[in-house]
């Protein structure tokens, strides 16, 4: 049974993956003196634990099937497993479990059964959030559109204060959104599940702070002395890059497209991310960053206060700055989407997939001659032998 539990639960957006691949780097290092970060629960190397706790709860948090998922319980036991057998101190980190509602969440808690549990909580303003969360959208091969996406977000925001929200936050299976950004709830969630004491928040810092100044809020509210002052300089393959504003618009297009063929959501991800790993992410010339749209912009702000204001409410411990969350002006964009930038997007996807397919074709002739070329030396040979013969 594991001494003491780290759950870092996101949620997704927030700093995750940075901070799963730093502890990535660091589980050999950690594991000499004590402490686990499970990187190998599967059978293969992982960064983090999305893939367990998906495995656990994709009947009950989501509606996908296994045939999407692959989901077969598996993964989530080799987790289990070794968290029980592990007398220490473990980090979990998995960005999905701050959208679990509590009965899930508990579920998971009881499973793994740690001596203690604390909590920690990685919290990004909405103005990041939004484009972020319909880049992701777009990525996992929905459809819907940005505007359309935000819109609805506000109709499950609805107009009353959060605490009498948080019930339907808690209990609507469609309400994962809002389980997991209105930070006030979120909090108070947990501190049911843990106590009170036992949550944590971790802010983002503003764009332009200290590429370390996360990793040491992190290292502060996780508690855990065998964690390095300095995160480990990460390799660049590593790296979680952000679709721009042309380019998201290209991809939500080519799901609109791929579902008006009749492709399953399984076929249309692998072209994405044949495209996406194709260099798209690496031209010189990207365009202009997702924002939100600046019709929203005065609504998300006021969002952002009245969850900031939700927190203090809480009296959790915080490391960072609550004002961290607030919106700013810039987090909008004027105007509307750059064509030149979206045709030079799909530009780009469209000369990768014909150079494909035209060394696909290359590749196939090549094989096609190989076989062909004894047929054709057998063909001569007869000829010869009958040319010979009469004589």
């Amino acid at each position: 049974m594991a001494r003491r539990l780290v759950l870092h639960i996101g949620p997704r957006k927030t700093g995750t993956t940075f901070l799963q691949r730093v502890l990535q780097q660091l589980a050999p290092q950690l594991s000499q003196q004590g402490v686990l970060y499970p990187t190998h629960y599967r059978g293969e190397e992982d960064y983090n634990h999305v893939g367990a706790v998906t495995d656990l709860t994709h009947n009950e948090e989501t509606r996908e099937s296994n045939r999407w998922t692959g989901r077969d319980g598996s993964d989530w036991q080799g987790l289990e497993d070794q968290v029980r057998a592990f007398d220490g101190d473990v980090i979990l980190s998995a960005e999905m479990i701050g959208g679990l509602r509590p009965a899930a969440a508990q579920r998971m808690l009881d499973l793994l059964d740690a001596r203690e549990v604390d909590v920690v909580i990685t919290m990004r303003d909405l103005g990041r959030i939004f484009p972020s969360s319909w880049q992701q959208h777009v990525r996992n091969t929905h459809t819907e559109p940005y505007r359309s996406y935000i819109r609805r977000r506000a109709e499950q925001r609805g107009t009353l204060p959060p605490t009498q929200m948080q019930e339907a936050w808690d209990t609507e299976r469609n309400q994962t959104f809002w389980r997991s950004y209105a930070y006030g709830a979120l909090v108070r969630r947990w501190q049911s599940l843990v106590g009170a004491d036992r949550v944590r928040v971790v802010t983002l810092p503003p764009a332009g702070a200290p590429s370390n100044l996360l990793w040491e809020r992190f290292r502060t509210a996780v508690n855990v002395t065998a964690l390095p002052q300095e995160a480990p300089r990460l390799k660049a393959f590593v790296a979680n890059i952000g679709s721009t504003e042309a380019e998201a618009m290209l991809l939500h297009a080519m799901n609109v497209e791929a579902k008006r063929q009749g492709w399953n959501r399984k076929t249309t991800n692998e072209l994405q991310q044949q495209l996406l790993s194709s260099g798209f992410l690496d031209r010189p010339d990207r365009g202009r960053p997702l924002l939100l749209p600046h019709k929203f912009l005065s609504q998300v702000q006021e969002w952002a206060r009245i969850d900031i204001d939700d927190i203090r409410t809480t009296d959790v411990t915080v490391d960072g700055e609550l004002d961290d969350l607030t919106v700013p002006d810039t987090a909008a964009a004027r105007g509307r989407v750059d064509p030149d930038q979206v045709a030079a997007a799909g530009a780009f996807a469209t000369i990768h997939a014909m150079t494909e397919h035209a060394q696909a074709i290359v590749r196939r002739n090549r094989r096609e001659a190989a076989v062909s070329l004894p047929g054709r030396l057998l063909r001569r040979t007869k000829q010869r032998l009958r040319g010979d013969s009469g004589h």
